[in-house]
């Protein structure tokens, strides 16, 4: 399937900072179904340019980038099993991007344009959530998976076979259902040089740093409680040094809840404990189901970056929060776009101009958008 979309009007949403300015230009990339998620930005065509990659139940799709008001629709696959999730990655390593979603993963027949991705059914679990990183410490990527079915509650890793082809069989890390460990609940928590998994309300120690022993961590307790979610246990999550301070600190917002929250939680002495931050209003009315952090206003340090999904309780808003002096403890909050419902929203610097732009959905059918960035006196 391949569809031109024509030239759509573009408008305005500009943040005024203390001495700066910032403003992103809303650019409509096309209208599509309902209940899309699974997306990314990446290079599907290998052309050097990021495009748009969402799904939902047995499909897929990808809008080719070609400008900021020019998107080329394209039918990736069908036949997977989950809604939301998904991650790509280069399986079988010829340089062509495949895609993983729940059960099964899309390998790119290096002519994304002209055909469908080759799918390739496994013995995977159907999840909520995908990641990929380097689990057991040998160099070579590894997929991480919870799981999205309550009759199977599981959060576990896969290391991907050298044939590609075969089943996927995977290693347990813990119990788990739902959203937590999207799209960065991986990281060195701990200082010892493995990477550990955050799943929303408490961290899995990759004890062995191999990947075959984990202990759990329930430390991540925010204040005032997680809000009531509607699906379960429902959290966005990063992990970085937000503070820079030299150690992984998490950052998380709550989702498919009317009331959530954008945090981050403090690391102290490798993650014994951690101490809860406030990054939004305690009361914000809105569902946060995306989480982006990048460095928005060109100052040199994360900002935080999150919307208002299908619950939120009030006019849809799309929120920077901007991390005034670098270390995480002052945050100015920046409407950047209202009106708009959110979900799944994702940052890169699509047009390549040095600033990171954002392209999100709704997840109720509905317009998909291009935020272009546009720095203005930084």
């Amino acid at each position: 399937m391949k569809t031109v979309l024509g030239l759509f009007i573009s408008f305005f949403f500009v943040i005024n900072c203390i001495g700066q300015s910032m403003s992103f230009e809303c650019h409509e990339i096309g209208t599509f179904k309902d209940r899309m998620g699974q997306t990314s930005l990446i290079d599907i065509d290998n052309d050097n340019d990021l495009d748009w990659v969402f799904g939902r139940f047995g499909e897929m799709y990808w809008y080719e980038y070609v400008s900021s008001d020019n998107w080329i629709l394209h039918e990736l696959g069908k036949g997977a099993s989950t809604d939301v999730g998904g991650c790509p990655h280069d399986v079988n390593q010829d340089g062509w991007m495949d895609y993983i979603v729940g059960d099964s993963w899309y390998e790119n027949t290096k002519k994304p344009r002209e055909e469908t991705f080759v799918i390739h059914n496994k013995n995977m679990i159907n999840c909520h959530d995908n990641i990929v990183v380097d689990i057991d410490g040998d160099n070579i990527k590894d997929v991480v998976s919870l799981s999205n079915n309550p009759d199977h509650p599981v959060l576990c890793w896969y290391k991907i076979p050298e044939d590609y082809t075969s089943n996927w069989n995977y290693f347990k890390i813990g119990n788990g259902i739902h959203g937590g460990i999207a799209p960065m609940g991986y990281g060195d928590l701990d200082n010892d040089n493995d990477v550990d998994i955050v799943r929303g309300n408490a961290w899995f120690e990759n004890a062995d740093g191999k990947g075959q022993k984990w202990t759990l961590h329930e430390n991540l307790t925010p204040l005032n409680g997680n809000r009531p979610d509607k699906f379960g246990l429902a959290l966005k999550t990063w992990c970085t040094d937000l503070d820079k301070d030299g150690d992984i600190d998490v950052v998380q917002a709550e989702a498919d809840t009317q009331n959530g929250r954008v945090f981050w939680f403090e690391n102290q002495n490798k993650g014994e404990s951690f101490v809860f931050h406030l990054i939004s209003k305690d009361t914000t009315n809105q569902d946060f189901h995306s989480l982006i952090l990048a460095d928005f206003d060109g100052d040199g340090d994360t900002d935080i970056c999150s919307g208002g999904g299908p619950l939120s309780q009030e006019k849809h808003k799309m929120f920077i929060w901007e991390n005034k002096n670098g270390d995480a403890k002052i945050w100015s909050e920046h409407t950047i776009l209202e009106g708009r419902r959110i979900h799944e929203a994702i940052g890169a610097d699509v047009d390549f101009d040095g600033d990171i732009d954002i392209c999100a959905k709704p997840w109720h059918g509905g317009q998909h958008i291009f935020l272009e960035n546009k720095l203005i006196d930084f």
